[in-house]
């Protein structure tokens, strides 16, 4: 069975990457999924979701690790 991009599981799966490559260091990768992710997850729960609010929690994280302070 196939889901889709926009597919819970895939979110969820896609989320769980992107954490591990945060925990690797890699912040770039990291921070282009979790950027992805976000969009989605706008879209389809809204800006409000406690899904989306998590992933642009864990954005936060990247981006700090990246001293991207102004983001």
């Amino acid at each position: 069975r196939v889901l889709g991009a926009e597919h819970m599981d895939t979110l969820s799966t896609t989320t769980n990457i992107a954490i591990a490559l945060l925990k690797q260091a890699k912040f770039e990768e990291s921070e282009v999924l979790f950027r992805d992710i976000i969009g989605v997850q706008q879209r389809i729960l809204g800006a409000e979701h406690p899904a989306t609010l998590f992933t642009n929690c864990k954005l936060c994280g990247v981006l700090y690790s990246q001293k991207k302070y102004g983001e």
